[in-house]
């Protein structure tokens, strides 16, 4: 099993053990738009990736995964826009739709941390993890496809959990 997986795995146990015995009253959600990229953004980020990466520093920003994470959260956002987020998003949009309805009576949030380089195309991120009842620090892992930074599939699969939902 992979290392990343079991981390993950452990992540999610904590968080689902965490969220529900919280409780407060606060509201934590907040209303942020969808970030678009436009081929010249994605060009430069490609850019930036590189000399970052040759630097020593995360070949990403906080900024760029806050973004994914901030649309992956929306309920209103289109599945397909969530797809293309994540991971093998174009397997997930069954399952995307009902996170979705999830999202609608337990909104969720998340805020990238910090964020360790694994190798060229993967960085982990701590991320806080919160909903209604508080919220919980979890290690999730992105990884970079076709030049886009996306939530990596075992990471998507374990947030997915924290709804009840499966990833089979």
């Amino acid at each position: 099993m992979k290392t990343r997986t079991l981390w993950a795995a452990a992540a999610t146990v904590v968080a689902v053990a965490l969220l529900p015995a919280c409780s407060s009253d606060s509201d934590t959600t907040t209303d942020t738009p969808a970030a678009t990229t436009t081929s010249a953004e994605a060009t430069t980020s490609a850019a930036a990736t590189t000399s970052a990466a040759a630097a020593g520093e995360a070949p990403v920003t906080a900024e760029t995964l806050q973004a994914q994470m901030d649309l992956f959260f929306d309920p209103a956002a289109p599945v397909e826009a969530k797809a293309a987020v994540i991971e093998n998003g174009d397997s997930r949009t069954d399952v995307l739709t009902q996170f979705n309805g999830v999202l609608t009576g337990y909104p969720l949030t998340a805020t990238v941390g910090d964020i360790a380089t694994v190798d060229d195309t993967t960085v982990t991120a701590t991320t806080e993890v919160g909903g209604p009842h508080g919220g919980a620090p979890l290690t999730l892992t992105f990884t970079e496809v076709d030049g886009t930074w996306v939530l990596a599939d075992d990471s998507t699969c374990s947030l997915l959990e924290m709804g009840r939902l499966t990833c089979e």
